[in-house]
């Protein structure tokens, strides 16, 4: 499996937004069941959550786990980073931030973030999100699946098994 960069709201400001304010066209009912789900959904894997009432731009955590990956440390990445925002609710836009999480993933924060802002990421990135539009990539998490096959959102793991089996009989 390859982990691509895919920043799913790229026009969230760095100073985060409120989710009731970017997600405008939801009630505050159906925001509150929109989190009950993804904590039900974390609970029944074992994972901390506590979602929070905010959206980061995640542009330069990205930028941060493209260098993770270069360094041979981006599994080492996803923990840090998910803990960071989903559990203790941070801005994976801010410098101090990502420091941190980058010292967590065993990385140097201080190179890991002029890496991060000196743009040597960018078309990284930007390559990764055409290739994301061009599979009509709208949500994550996305499988692609033999370049042709797509199963889209956190299934149990039974049902993703049961997919990729699915599609290894067809192919």
């Amino acid at each position: 499996m390859t982990w691509l960069p895919f920043e799913l709201h790229p026009d969230t400001p760095p100073e985060t937004v409120l989710l009731r304010d970017y997600f405008k066209h939801l009630s505050p009912a159906q925001l509150g069941q929109m989190h009950a789900n993804l904590k039900a959904r974390a609970d029944q894997l074992g994972l901390p959550m506590s979602p929070p009432p905010v959206l980061a731009n995640t542009r330069r955590a990205l930028a941060l786990a493209e260098y993770a990956r270069d360094q041979g440390k981006l599994d080492h990445l996803h923990r840090p980073l998910f803990q960071a925002y989903f559990v203790l609710g941070q801005n994976l836009y801010d410098e101090a931030v990502l420091r941190g999480v980058a010292q967590q993933a065993g990385l140097d924060p201080e190179q890991a973030m002029a890496a991060v802002l000196d743009g040597r990421y960018e078309e990284r990135l930007d390559q990764a999100a055409a290739q994301a539009r061009a599979y009509g990539i709208s949500g994550v998490p996305t499988f692609i699946i033999n370049r042709k096959y797509k199963v889209v959102g956190a299934h149990p793991y039974e049902s993703l098994r049961d997919a990729i089996r699915q599609i290894a009989r067809e192919a």
